[in-house]
């Protein structure tokens, strides 16, 4: 509960104004009341002390602890700062002057235009609920109600303790004729000019062209004139300059704005004012002669606009000109008593000798109604707010723009054709400089530019006609609308605020037309074209300069307990308008990361931009690594194969296509989404097999020589069983065959070399191959038996195959042309396969990319089950035998929800060329992968994949780290047992990493290079 018998008082950093004067009233004459004076300065408190008044800083123990308990504090001022300690206590705002000018809410522009919106901004719950002001008359009151945005019931009406103080007060000597000694006859005149917005430091030299001139006249007529200057224009040059030249000269005063000027009204014969408020309190205080010194009347920013008339609320002779002025000093007992009088009644009319005392009671008796609560104003930032971009940077809008010109016939200039992605930025940016720089020059405030202004520019460098600008102004705007997405969340905070009532309005630096915003935000809610729109290339004006913000707030008539901004620039929605009092609401945007960034680049098109962005998006929502890399990275390998692949069967007017184990898995399920998102009329089915599957059953008239060849059977053995396995023998089989090869049983290791002599032993046995043929036939016919169970050979159908030779597929193709009982044409779609089409099996390749896929195989085989080598029957049907397997779950459950998903975004996404984009990514994703082996994503998902590119070859880790057992066995003749020796570096301990680094730096190429090789070899 706070003490209404305590009062606090403050002026700024001087003990001036009505607030000192209540003081002193309080001092004096209302001894139940404790007053105290609380400072910002060490200066002003010790004056006051020395004074004899209690006074502290206000960031004392002392000032926190009585500041805490005070019931009222007395200003001068809507003060911009309140200490914590301070709430919820009454403010009374005794004002600073009555006058004609524009205050508070009626300015709007000038450098106090902020610092009053920032103090409206945090202090306007204050201002309405605990605030009390001070008026001195009915027209004051409506102007003051206007200016200040009052409530009726929170004005007190009495006369300023300043001007109606009932006696004398004396904090200095008051006898300056005596300290400049001059005679007591020696009129005083004073020439209290007001701060001017657009000259605080220039003003002395317009106003006093000739100090000498002045001097003179000033002698004539008897008078010391006192240079009473405003706070704000101390500092102009020509006034410092002129007072340390004439300070001892005895008929000028340069006054000390320390000393409280008021206490000297009453010697005052002369007044020389123009537009401050001084002229009112002079006028009430006993002073009988003015003149209006106003030589810059009606000039641009010579001062905040008139409220009231100027000339209808003032009086005293007017001087225009600096001669004018002089000859007042001749003419200054003129009787202007009845216009005295006039103007006393229109702006004193409140005041009277009980004036400081109804000022007291009032503040006594008034409480808060704390439970008034005011509303809060919300403001949106629009584009990467509410809206965005599916390309995510105004670039890719330009690539839109240029790829048009490309195709149009208006003929522009090859040089704008292939570089207008850079020259629209460059234009747009030379614009904003001229803007930036030519304030004075074009005499316009403004410092936004606008759509128009950027294609002036380029239609003046490019020397374009109309026609053309004109067509790309439209190509601009088409884009950007077509790449105008909604962001869901931000637009339903929107509409919940909405429905709360709470006001909202959307405030965006842009240079796009206002209307074109509005259709913009339309597209994404209709209720969001509805609000006010506040946009920079309307009003001139910018967020990252806060005049925007300024404008919003004269635009709503600000009445608001808080203003919350949402945006996603950190400084233009972020510090900017945190600095103005705005609570301010960042949020994390996409942004590039180092493969969008590379994807961009690799490609540069429109469509490359929104796949790029994309991706950023996807990934901003936090989502683990194996998700990102199943949507952003693998998606790019199989995707828009996929795509073109069915695009492609459409055409052949294939009714099926089918998807074998385990490669096909994700590809079918890519595939059933891209049909699902496009309505298509094509069927999909996975079936089981594979290369040990079908390789020996496809062997039916005479053994083919690649099955004997160096990518056939037998490729990459290394074990005993494994070789056994490949050759569909048992051990005893083997011996009693092949005798001279019984040794390899005791074997820990089969070299290659070796492999290559078995591989030629088996094909030059008669014996085996009649072994192989009969061991062919009889695991032929259950495999026959499951192919004429699974496809429909009354339909035209292909396989959608990945990469490889194409050996596999021509057994394939044997098996399918003896289920079917004849030959038909076999289609089968690969990215790449080395052999071309023959007779009746034909290949489709989607790219002649050369770039390895091996590493994508290991994806491929990240199942929970091992590649199908058998089948059996069972429940009356042939069914696959599926051995499981370890494997990365945690990747394989992403790929499943996450490509599917991916290919659904990729299919809804409206592409200037699907197909080109479709192979241009393609491109890059296999590009990325082998440019780019040492980033993060790959060491941690694609390096750690187990797999065997070999048919009987030994499952590892595509690219393990290297070890020290693995450095031993090369060093014995060995390999390192990894398909990427670079990626397992990166994956290595730093140790191993450096003594490569220095193999590569010191050894490599040299003798002791050849030296190691051979003793590998002898090993």
């Amino acid at each position: 509960m706070r003490d209404k018998k305590i009062w606090i008082f403050n002026a700024g950093n001087a003990f001036d104004g009505n607030p000192k004067w209540l003081f002193m009233y309080i001092v004096n004459y209302r001894k139940d009341i404790t007053p105290y004076w609380f400072c910002y300065t060490e200066e002003t408190r010790n004056y006051i002390r020395k004074l004899g008044y209690q006074a502290f800083l206000f960031k004392s123990k002392m000032a926190e602890k009585i500041g805490s308990q005070a019931g009222v504090y007395v200003v001068n001022q809507k003060k911009e700062v309140f200490q914590d300690y301070l709430k919820g206590i009454t403010v009374l705002n005794l004002w600073h002057g009555v006058g004609c000018k524009t205050v508070e809410k009626g300015v709007t522009y000038g450098f106090l235009n902020e610092r009053i919106i920032k103090k409206h901004i945090i202090n306007m719950d204050c201002y309405q609920n605990y605030q009390l002001f001070l008026v001195t008359s009915p027209l004051m009151e409506k102007h003051f109600i206007k200016q200040c945005d009052l409530a009726e019931d929170k004005i007190i009406r009495a006369g300023y303790p300043c001007c109606f103080y009932p006696g004398k007060i004396k904090t200095y000597d008051h006898d300056i004729l005596k300290q400049k000694k001059l005679p007591e006859d020696t009129k005083i005149a004073v020439y209290a000019p007001t701060y001017r917005d657009a000259s605080a430091t220039n003003f002395f030299s317009q106003a006093i062209p000739d100090m000498e001139k002045l001097v003179d006249v000033l002698e004539k007529n008897n008078f010391l004139l006192i240079f009473k200057m405003h706070p704000l224009m101390a500092n102009d040059f020509q006034y410092q300059n002129i007072k340390k030249i004439y300070t001892n000269c005895p008929r000028v005063l340069f006054w000390d704005n320390a000393n409280d000027f008021y206490e000297i009204f009453d010697r005052i014969d002369l007044a020389i004012v123009d537009y401050s408020s001084i002229f009112y309190d002079m006028l009430a205080s006993g002073v009988k002669h003015f003149a209006r010194y106003i030589f810059d009347y009606g000039q641009e920013n010579t001062l905040r606009d008139f409220a009231l008339d100027y000339m209808e609320n003032t009086c005293g002779k007017i001087c225009t000109n600096f001669q004018e002025f002089l000859e007042v000093f001749s003419k200054a007992d003129e009787d202007e008593s009845e216009e005295i009088a006039r103007i006393y009644k229109k702006f004193w009319e409140y005041a009277d000798e009980h004036s400081l005392e109804k000022i007291v009671d009032a503040a006594l008796l008034f409480e808060p109604d704390e439970s008034k609560k005011l509303p809060t104003l919300y403001s949106f930032d629009i584009f990467d707010t509410l809206i965005g971009r599916s390309t995510l940077l105004p670039i890719g809008v330009f690539y839109h723009v240029q790829d048009k010109m490309r195709e149009s016939k208006l003929e522009y200039p090859k040089y704008i054709k292939e570089n207008f992605y850079k020259i629209r930025p460059w234009a747009e940016s030379n614009v904003r400089e001229y803007y930036r720089k030519s304030i004075v020059l074009r005499k316009d405030r403004r410092t936004e530019i606008t759509f128009d202004l950027i294609y002036e520019r380029i239609k003046e460098l490019y020397s374009l006609t109309d026609e053309q600008t004109e067509q790309l102004k439209k190509w601009e705007l088409e884009c950007e609308y077509e790449t105008s997405i909604p962001y869901p969340e931000k637009i339903q905070q929107v509409k919940d605020l909405i429905e709360q009532g709470e006001t909202v309005v959307l405030i965006s630096d842009m240079y796009l037309p206002k209307e074109f915003i509005k259709k913009l935000l339309c597209k994404a809610e209709p209720i969001l074209g509805e609000l006010p729109l506040f946009l920079s290339s309307d009003y001139g004006t910018q967020k990252t300069t806060k005049e925007l913000f300024f404008d919003v707030y004269h635009a709503v008539e600000y009445r608001f307990g808080k203003w919350i901004h949402y945006g996603d620039n950190k400084n233009a929605d972020g510090k900017v308008p945190a600095s103005i009092g705005i609570e301010s609401v960042n949020h994390e945007i996409p942004a590039f990361d180092f493969y969008e960034k590379n994807l961009t680049q690799f490609i540069a098109t429109y469509d490359s931009y929104q796949i790029a962005a994309l991706f950023a998006r996807f990934r901003q929502e936090e989502h683990r690594m194996e998700e990102v890399y199943a949507y952003s990275y693998v998606s790019l390998y199989w995707v828009p194969y996929v795509n073109w692949a069915i695009r492609h069967a459409l055409e052949k007017k294939i009714d099926c296509l089918y998807f074998i184990s385990r490669d096909g898995y994700h590809l079918k399920r890519i595939a059933d989404a891209i049909i699902k998102e496009k309505k298509l009329s094509i069927k999909t089915k996975y079936i089981y097999g594979s290369r040990k599957a079908w390789r020996i059953p496809s062997q039916i008239y005479e053994i083919d020589e690649e099955f004997f060849g160096e990518f056939g059977n037998f490729v990459d053995i290394e074990e005993y069983d494994k070789l056994l396995e490949a050759a569909s023998m048992t051990s005893e089989t083997f011996e009693s065959m092949f005798p001279e090869l019984a040794y390899l049983k005791e074997k820990k290791i089969i070299t290659r070399p070796e492999l290559k002599k078995i591989r030629e032993a088996f094909s030059v046995s008669e014996k085996y191959e009649q072994y192989l043929l009969q061991t062919a036939a009889e695991q032929r016919k259950i495999v026959l038996e499951y192919l004429n169970q699974e496809i429909d050979f009354s339909e035209k159908y292909a396989f959608v195959e990945f990469w490889g030779r194409g050996y596999t597929q021509n057994c394939l193709a044997r098996l399918l042309w003896k289920a079917a009982g004849y030959k038909h044409d076999n289609i089968f779609y690969y990215a790449r396969s080395i052999y071309p089409s023959n007779g009746h099996l034909i290949r489709y390749n989607f790219t002649g990319n050369t770039y390895s896929q091996i590493f994508i195989e290991s994806i491929f085989a990240n199942l929970p089950y091992r590649s199908v080598s058998s089948y059996e029957r069972k429940n009356g049907k042939v069914e696959p035998v599926l051995n499981p397997c370890d494997n990365n779950q945690s990747l394989h459950n992403a790929l499943e929800r996450y490509l599917p998903e991916f290919a659904t975004d990729f299919c809804r996404m409206i592409f200037e060329n699907e197909e080109s984009i479709g192979r241009s990514l393609f491109d890059f994703g296999i590009s990325f992968f082998h440019n780019n082996k040492s980033q993060d994503i790959f060491l941690q998902m694609t390096a750690s994949l187990y797999d065997s590119v070999a048919l009987y070859g030994k499952t590892r880790e595509y690219a393990p780290p290297i070890t020290m057992l693995a450095i031993i066995k090369w060093a014995r003749g060995g390999h390192f047992g990894t398909k990427d020796f670079n990626l397992s570096l990166a994956r290595s301990a730093w140790s191993y990493r450096f003594v490569w680094r220095c193999y590569r730096k010191w050894i490599h190429g040299t003798k002791y290079a050849e030296k190691i090789k051979k003793l590998r070899e002898r090993r």
